[in-house]
């Protein structure tokens, strides 16, 4: 009868790496997915302000108050409504171990009022 006490041993060793790497996949995902949360939270507060004190200087402080560079982000106001486009780069945690040395966010929001209400949509939308 052979001793088959080595195949834990080598099953342990070849399953190290693959949990390792789904810790790191599940850590960058949800780091991008946090920065992106909060980026369009941010930019929200932004199009709000825009609507409720002094349009395109309270939306720009807004978004220079929470460190948005003012070449990440464009603004287009017309009568009608308020957009916000933001390219943000994010850097990668665990991404650099396979190459990806940061993360491209792109938020695209339209502000309205509508009735006294501000509503907010996705870019595509109109």
């Amino acid at each position: 009868m052979l001793n088959k006490k080595g195949q834990t041993l080598i099953l342990f060793v070849i399953l190290i790496p693959v949990f390792v790497a789904l810790i790191a996949v599940v850590v960058d995902v949800g780091s991008l997915h946090f920065t992106y949360q909060k980026l369009k939270g941010i930019v929200d507060e932004s199009i709000k302000e825009y609507y409720l004190s002094d349009g395109l200087t309270s939306l720009e402080e807004t978004l220079d108050y929470n460190d948005i560079s003012s070449s990440s982000y464009e603004v287009v106001a017309t009568d009608e409504n308020v957009s916000v486009t933001l390219n943000y780069e994010m850097d990668a945690i665990f991404g650099k171990l396979v190459g990806l040395s940061s993360y491209d966010i792109k938020i695209e929001r339209i502000g309205k009022m509508e009735s006294g209400k501000i509503i907010i949509n996705k870019g595509e939308e109109s």
